[in-house]
């Protein structure tokens, strides 16, 4: 059985956590987990806080929490425990039942990020996830020095919106830019040539850690030794902290890597960006009356789409959605 967080779960949430898996390095990174406090959250204030819910089998338990700004078509897992390798059964109902919440609350797609060396990997797949990029993830402890910027990166501004749009439209790939916004205007920094934009980095802080996630324009590659210390100077001049700093590296940036080795990064972890579709494009006929035979016949006058939201499928019949390959991309 399933069912929502209450008071009454406060001990088995706090039990459970230590033995569970975040699903958003970002966050985990930047804030650490804390699903208690998330769960407690959204008990008091359900618009505020981290939806949880609660599974119970034969004397067996786990809890999932799902991240859903209202409005967005984006949602996430956030949280489950215990692994998969302890409660199979209970990841599986979580997981599907995460998505339903999601496409319940107006999500269109469902992410997750794992090691693709990991047992939850494999779960993530039999449950209707697919691989849509893999990326690598960079960690600077922060013991440098600050220096002086090599290149004029400077903070991003509202002003940049479309220059910073366009060069996601030319390096990011389209499959995933049907799965993730576009980075927020006005924040983070920015490298221009002449009138182009060739550079953003988004950035977000947190008490445990700095993440950065990079677009840089090919056209620039003789400039990445420059972008990343110039990007350092920036962010350890404002550090005073000490907190690590982290770098997103997706697959179809890869040349990004040998930058950042020679800059003293060192590589933590390789994963897999997985998503699961909680919506189906349907293209249909609008009918309109032909007025000499309005009453036995129409005509089809257009093509529309419209989104389906569909309920994940049972445990009993497990496949990966309907007619959905185990992998859209392997960016």
């Amino acid at each position: 059985m399933i069912r929502p967080f209450d008071w009454r779960d406060v001990g088995l949430v706090r039990a459970l956590s230590e033995r569970g898996l975040c699903l958003d390095s970002a966050t985990r990174l930047t804030r650490g987990t804390q699903p208690l406090q998330s769960a407690l959250l959204a008990y008091l204030m359900p618009r505020a806080g981290t939806p949880t819910l609660i599974w119970r089998d034969e004397g067996h338990s786990a809890f999932g929490q799902l991240r859903h700004r209202a409005g967005d078509e984006r949602a996430r897992a956030l949280f489950i425990a215990p692994g998969w390798s302890i409660e199979p059964a209970g990841w599986l109902a979580l997981v599907d039942q995460l998505a339903v919440e999601a496409g319940g609350r107006g999500g269109h797609n469902l992410l997750a990020e794992v090691d693709e060396s990991s047992p939850e990997f494999e779960a993530l797949r039999i449950s209707g996830f697919a691989i849509y990029a893999r990326q690598t993830i960079w960690r600077l402890n922060h013991d440098l020095a600050p220096t002086a910027p090599a290149l004029p990166l400077r903070h991003a501004s509202k002003e940049d919106g479309p220059n910073t749009l366009a060069l996601y439209n030319d390096i990011v790939p389209r499959l995933v830019q049907q799965v993730e916004p576009t980075p927020e205007a006005g924040r983070g920094y920015v490298l221009e040539r002449g009138h182009d934009l060739v550079a953003h980095l988004a950035v977000r802080r947190g008490p445990l850690g700095i993440w950065v996630d990079p677009v840089v324009h090919p056209e620039a590659f003789d400039l990445a030794d420059e972008i990343v210390s110039s990007a350092l100077h920036f962010l350890t001049s404002a550090n005073r902290a000490g907190r690590p700093v982290y770098v997103n590296v997706r697959r179809y940036q890869d040349w990004l890597q040998e930058p950042l080795r020679l800059a003293g990064f060192e590589k933590v972890a390789s994963q897999a960006v997985m998503v699961k579709r909680l919506v189906v494009r349907v293209t249909e006929p609008a009918l309109q009356s032909i007025p000499a035979m309005a009453a036995r016949n129409t005509r089809p006058v257009a093509q529309v789409e419209r989104l389906i939201h569909f309920r994940p499928p049972t445990r009993a019949g497990l496949r990966s959605g309907p007619d959905e390959p185990s992998t859209i991309a392997g960016l």
